[in-house]
């Protein structure tokens, strides 16, 4: 019996040593049976909270490995190891069950069942304890921070202005104390007095960056620059007045993740704490007095929605900020201009690019050039000719090796079967015995994949590709005329278009100051609505939707949230280079199971068992195709 291994961690620095533990003591319970695992099937998750659900792709791996039979027993500590949400656990361990799983747990030894009422409720009941037991800790946290909070001490993270002070009851840390570090308070302090002098955040930005000051540090999000964002932040913040608030959202789950939730106001905690006063009442309340008189009544959270084609698709060349769109004058009008937003917000000190370009010229020039290389008959379907003529030929190879693959698939079966009975028998070597057979039985599972791959109909294949043609056709013509008509699904379509940001490169021509523009293009993507629904990839649908998306992302073998394929990919020296088999394995799996008939599904599905795309399509759209 083969035997996927599943092990999850939380973020607890308690459990450090629990995945070694874990992943040994389960293949302890396998090798016992005489069953057999294999690497491919270990499934770890490290650091995942069990009331995750949607942001977990080694379980999804796990489910789609299920489905396709790569499998035939998983094997977990207990119920708490694959999720600590009653309902989703509940629906996941039926996904398993439906699939044809048999599912153990090794702590117990025991297997579960849903065969009847019974069986049934003693799996709810002890994924409610499960959710109760985390419900409890996280009950028992948030009650020991709010004492803290109440005290004034820091309940976690770092504020500027401030330093962290641990204090020690011998090597036992007690808590963290706040205290004021003098010389960012003086950038506070300068920065609350520029504004209550009527200077804007950018100006104040701009004279931070040039100064050479130091900014807060975000981690990995950070540009180590001063933004206007962050100083807004700062400028409404009570703590630089000596007030600290606590308690303002809430952590909570949703559609199986994690998200923050605003709390209603009875339920902040503020305390007084005198002694972190940086800024004056009468400066903070004057500073409080003009936010208000700026603040647009009705403005959208989450800042103002794109207006222009490449908004949040280019970026600067030079330092890698977005690309914003201000007034410019050109040959003595006025007009809408992009330009460097770092440069322009956070000054010359972050970015040396001044270059203004007017919006139409820029969106002119990327339009023509996915007219001539995206949207564009002779390049997309020369593509999908060149994919039907290789997969014919593959095809036809593949079915005169039918016999032989048969025969060979055979001769692994009666191999394996003798294997299991010298284990049955309790041979002087089991483990080589086990290893012997977990080698043949990957042999085989390759073998059917092949044997699946070759009796499915070859005529589907042209059928397929003749109607991606049309559909290719009839989608041209949509994006072409969305162009001049619909600006909303055109900026839409350049977000999904590109493989990757447009650059941006100011250069000098003859002509004055212009911009250098690169970006990579994925000619498939054009197929794909604003709006896709993914769940078509998987036909035979999901029973928990809330990962059923992610489900159908890592089954086509695409990175997670990325729902395009890539059919071929565009390069600035004009050829197209070959995409790596991972992401030309998913693209072709969507292109053929998105509301494609039975028996091309049938081919995907062989394909995705990465049997036929390495092998199959290793050269289409390689660089022998030139760009149209």
């Amino acid at each position: 019996m083969r035997c996927a291994i599943h092990a999850r961690r939380s973020t607890d620095e308690h459990q450090a040593a629990s995945l070694e533990v874990q992943l040994s003591e389960a293949k302890r319970f396998v090798e016992a049976r005489g069953w057999t695992w294999s690497e491919e099937h270990i499934y770890i998750e490290d650091a995942v909270s069990r009331a995750e659900f949607k942001k977990r792709p080694q379980l999804l791996k796990l489910l789609n490995a299920a489905e396709s039979g790569a499998f035939d027993i998983a094997i977990t500590r207990d119920e708490t190891r694959l999720g600590g949400d009653m309902v989703r656990t509940c629906l996941l361990i039926q996904d398993l069950l439906d699939a044809g799983i048999q599912l153990f747990y090794y702590f117990t030894g025991e297997q579960v069942r849903l065969d009847d009422a019974t069986a049934k409720f003693m799996v709810a009941a002890r994924t409610f304890a499960a959710e109760l037991e985390r419900e409890k800790i996280s009950q028992r946290t948030h009650e020991h921070l709010k004492t803290k909070a109440r005290r004034g001490l820091n309940v976690g993270g770092r504020v500027f202005g401030y330093d962290n002070i641990e204090r020690h009851e011998g090597d036992r840390r007690v808590h963290v104390e706040y205290a004021i570090n003098e010389e960012q308070a003086e950038v506070v302090r300068g920065m609350f007095a520029a504004y209550g002098s009527s200077h804007g955040l950018r100006s104040i930005a701009k004279d931070l960056n040039e100064r050479g000051i130091a900014p807060p540090r975000a981690g990995k999000r950070g540009t180590r620059s001063w933004s206007t964002s962050a100083i807004h932040a700062m400028l409404r913040r009570e703590r630089y007045r000596g007030v600290i608030v606590w308690n303002q959202r809430e952590k909570t789950y949703r559609k199986g993740t994690k998200v923050r939730i605003q709390r209603d106001a009875d339920d902040w905690i503020r305390v007084d704490v005198p002694e972190l006063r940086i800024v004056s009442d009468e400066l903070w309340f004057a500073v409080q007095q003009r936010i208000g008189a700026n603040t647009s009544e009705g403005r959208p959270k989450g800042g103002r929605p794109f207006r222009y084609l490449l908004a949040g698709v280019a970026r600067c060349a030079e330092c890698g900020g977005p690309m914003t769109v201000i007034n410019g004058r050109f040959d003595g009008e006025m007009a809408k201009a992009y330009t460097c937003a770092y440069h322009h917000d956070r000054g010359v000190s972050v970015c040396g690019s001044n270059t203004r370009r007017p919006v139409a010229a820029l969106n002119g020039a990327v339009v023509d050039w996915l007219h001539a290389n995206v949207l564009s008959e002779e390049v997309v379907l020369a593509a999908l000719r060149q994919v039907r003529e290789r997969l014919a030929q593959r095809s036809t190879v593949t079915s005169a090796e039918l016999p032989a693959l048969q025969t060979e698939a055979e001769r692994l079966r009666s191999e394996i079967g003798r294997l299991v009975a010298a284990i049955a028998t309790g041979g002087s070597q089991p483990r080589a015995l086990v290893e012997a057979v977990t080698e043949r039985q990957e042999r085989l599972s390759a073998l059917e994949a092949r044997v699946r791959a070759a009796q499915a109909a070859p005529g589907a294949i042209d059928l397929e590709v003749h109607r991606l043609e049309r559909e290719a056709r009839a989608r041209i013509a949509e994006l072409r005329d969305a162009f001049g008509r619909n600006p909303d699904e055109a900026r839409a379509f350049m977000r999904s278009v590109f493989d990757g940001p447009i650059t941006c490169t100011p250069i000098e021509t003859s002509a004055g100051k212009r911009f250098q523009i690169e970006g990579s293009a994925v000619i498939g993507r054009f197929f794909l609505r604003p709006k896709p629904v993914s769940v078509t990839l998987r036909p035979q649908g999901d029973s928990n939707p809330c990962y059923s998306l992610e489900r159908a992302v890592s089954w086509a073998g695409l990175d997670d949230g990325d729902l395009t394929f890539r059919a071929a990919e565009h390069n600035p020296r004009g050829r197209f280079r070959q995409p790596n088999s991972e992401s030309f394995a998913g693209g072709v799996l969507i292109v053929g199971v998105a509301g494609a008939s039975p028996w091309f599904e049938a081919i995907c599905r062989a394909m995705g068992a990465g049997l036929l795309v390495n092998q199959l399509l290793d050269q289409v759209l390689a660089g022998d195709v030139e760009r149209a």
